[in-house]
C-alpha cells in the first residue's frame, strides 16, 4: 500500500518538534567490542521531512552523552509541542525516562521505531501518549500540527493510543510511493564530526551510512518488519548518488555503509549505481548487506573496482534443512559459490550465523561449524535465535518464552525461550566458533599439523566431555565412567607469545 500521488501535503508550520535518539554507546556492551557507530538515519530523515513542512526541529542525539541531561536542556530551552523518541529493545528504560520528562513538561510524547511497534502496551503504559506505526513522516507531521493547535490526536492514521484501559489502533497509513522525494538526512542537526572523528581516530577513515531503499520483499520466519512489512521501494541511482556526493563534499566521507536490509536487489539498479559512481568520479570504499542468491559473481569485479571492501552475509546455518525451516530461500551451494567468489575478489566477508532455532539439532550445529571451517570468513557473529513479536518464530515459541524477555535483556546472547538444549550448551557452541576463528588467525604461524591436532583435541573434548556435562549426564554416571582427558599437542615455547590470540573471549575483527 503506497501513498497516492494526489495525497494532500500535510503542514506542520510553526510546530516545535524535538526528536530523541536515546541510545548511549557507553552502556552498550556490544559497542565496546565492535566499533559500529553511525547516526540514526530514520531520525535524521524525519527531522528533514518535518523541517520541509514548516516545523522547527531539534534532534537530541544521546549517543555520546552520559545522561539524559541534553534532553532536559532541550525541553526547557526549546519548549517543544511534540517529543518523538526512536525505540529499540536495548534503549527501553531510557526511552521511558524520556517520556516521563515529556509528561512533566506537558508535551505530546510519541514513540516510534521497531520496539514500540512490536510491544506498544509497554510504551503506552510507561508514559508515552502515542505509538506511531509504519512510516513516520506523514504521521508525525500531522501529529505535530495537531499538537501545536492543541487538537485531539486519537483519530490520526497510523497510531496506537490507550483509552479506558485498552489499546486503540487507527487504520494504517499508506506507504510513501516516491522515496526519491525524501530530503537528505538532516546531518546539520547533530554533531557529525563526533561520529566521523571517532571513526577517523580508530580506523583512519571518515565513515558514514546511507539508506537507499525501504523494506525487504523476502520472508525469513525470524525477521520482524514492523515499519515497512514486505514492501520494497528503491530510490533511483541518481538520488542515491546525490546523497553520496553531498557526504563526500560536505563531510569528506571516504567510507560508506549501505544500510539497506538487502543491498542491490535489482540488478539493473546496481549497474546504474556503478555507472553513476564512475561517471561522477566518486571514490570511496564501502560495505553492504547482501543475500547469497542475489550477489552475482559476474558483478563482483565491478563492485570491487568501485570500492567494495566488505560484505555482510546472512548465512545463518550450514544445514540446508534449517535454512528451509527458517524460510530463508537460499541454498548452501549459493553460499559456497559466493564465499569462494568473494575470497577470489579479495573482499572481506562477515557471516551472520544463528543457533538455537526451533528444530535445530547438535548435528545441524556441526554442519554449520564445518561450513565455517571450510570458508573461514574474516569476521562473523554467532547469535542465539531471538523471538521478536510479530514473527513466525515468535508464534512458534510463544508458549515457551522466558520471563526476562519483558525485562529488556538483550537477545542474541541470552536464550529467551525454552529451546532444545540449555543456554550453557549454546554458549559452549558459540565458544567453539570463537576457538575455530582463533585457529584460523594462527594459520601461517603454527605448523598445519599442530593446528589440526588442536582442532581435533577441542572436537574430542566437545564430544566426550562438554556435551555430556552440559546436557545433564547424572553425576553418579559420570563418576562411574571416567572420561579420559584429551591429549593436547605440545606447542613450541617460541610460540607462547601467540597465546592471547586464541582466547575464546576475544572477538575476531
Amino acid at each position: 500500500m503506497t501513498e497516492p500521488a494526489a495525497a494532500p501535503r500535510l503542514d506542520a508550520s510553526g510546530a516545535r518538534v524535538l526528536l530523541v535518539d536515546p541510545y548511549l554507546a557507553q552502556e552498550d556492551p556490544m559497542e565496546r567490542k565492535f566499533v559500529e557507530l553511525y547516526p540514526s538515519l530514520g531520525v535524521l530523515t524525519l527531522a528533514a521531512f518535518l523541517r520541509e513542512r514548516g516545523a522547527k526541529v531539534r534532534v537530541s542525539d544521546l549517543t555520546f552523552a552520559r545522561s539524559l541531561g541534553p534532553v532536559r536542556q532541550a525541553i526547557r530551552g526549546f519548549h517543544p509541542d511534540l517529543l518523538g523518541v526512536h525505540t529499540k529493545s536495548l534503549t527501553l528504560p531510557r526511552a521511558l525516562a524520556v517520556a516521563r520528562l515529556g509528561q512533566a513538561a506537558r508535551v505530546l510524547t510519541v514513540a516510534g521505531g521497531p520496539d514500540a511497534v512490536t510491544r506498544p502496551e509497554v510504551y503506552l503504559e510507561g508514559g508515552f501518549d502515542v505509538v506511531a506505526t509504519g512510516e513516520g513522516e506523514l504521521t508525525l507531521t500531522e501529529l505535530a500540527g495537531r499538537a501545536l493547535r492543541n487538537e485531539p490526536v486519537s483519530d490520526v492514521r497510523g497510531i496506537i493510543t490507550r483509552a479506558d484501559g485498552a489499546l486503540h489502533r487507527t487504520p494504517g497509513r499508506p506507504f510513501l510511493e516516491d522515496i526519491d522525494a525524501l530530503p537528505h538526512p538532516a546531518w546539520d542537526l547533530i554533531d557529525m564530526e563526533a561520529y566521523l572523528g571517532r571513526w577517523e581516530r580508530r580506523t583512519g577513515e571518515r565513515r558514514s551510512a546511507v539508506l537507499t531503499s525501504r523494506g525487504c520483499p523476502f520472508d525469513c520466519s525470524w525477521c520482524s518488519k514492523p515499519a515497512f512489512g514486505r514492501s520494497f521501494r528503491q530510490q533511483s541511482p541518481a538520488r542515491v548518488l546525490d546523497e553520496l556526493e553531498a557526504l563526500v563534499r560536505n563531510y569528506r566521507v571516504d567510507y560508506v555503509r549501505f544500510c539497506d536490509d538487502v543491498f542491490g536487489i535489482q540488478r539493473r539498479w546496481l549497474v546504474g549505481l556503478l555507472d553513476g559512481l564512475e561517471e561522477r568520479g566518486l571514490r570511496f570504499r564501502f560495505e553492504c548487506l547482501a543475500r547469497v542468491d542475489l550477489l552475482k559473481p559476474d558483478l563482483l569485479g565491478r563492485l570491487k573496482q568501485a570500492g567494495l571492501e566488505r560484505v555482510y552475509l546472512g548465512v545463518e546455518s550450514g544445514s540446508q534443512r534449517m535454512l528451509d525451516v527458517m524460510n530463508r530461500g537460499t541454498r548452501l551451494t549459493q553460499v559456497e559459490q559466493v564465499a569462494t567468489s568473494l575470497r577470489e575478489a579479495n573482499v572481506r566477508q562477515f557471516w551472520f550465523l544463528m543457533l538455537g532455532y526451533p528444530g535445530e539439532t547438535l548435528e545441524d550445529i556441526e554442519e554449520t561449524l564445518r561450513l565455517f571451517r571450510r570458508f573461514s570468513p574474516e569476521e562473523y557473529s554467532v547469535s542465539i535465535a531471538v523471538p521478536v513479536p510479530g514473527t513466525r518464530l515468535y508464534d512458534t515459541v510463544r508458549d515457551r518464552l522466558r520471563s526476562h524477555r519483558a525485562k529488556g535483556r538483550s537477545g542474541g546472547v541470552s536464550l529467551l525461550f525454552e529451546a532444545a538444549y540449555p543456554q550453557s550448551m549454546y554458549r559452549w557452541e558459540q565458544a567453539r566458533f570463537r576457538w575455530e576463528a582463533a585457529l584460523q588467525q594462527l594459520r601461517g604461524r603454527l605448523d598445519a599439523s599442530v593446528l589440526r591436532q588442536l582442532r581435533l583435541a577441542v572436537d574430542e573434548f566437545h564430544t566426550r566431555v562438554a556435551t555430556p556435562l552440559l546436557l545433564g549426564t547424572p553425576t553418579r554416571a559420570r563418576s562411574r565412567h571416567r572420561i579420559p582427558r584429551p591429549r593436547l599437542p605440545k606447542v613450541p615455547a617460541r610460540l607462547s607469545a601467540l597465546r592471547p590470540r586464541i582466547s575464546v573471549n576475544r572477538p575476531v575483527r
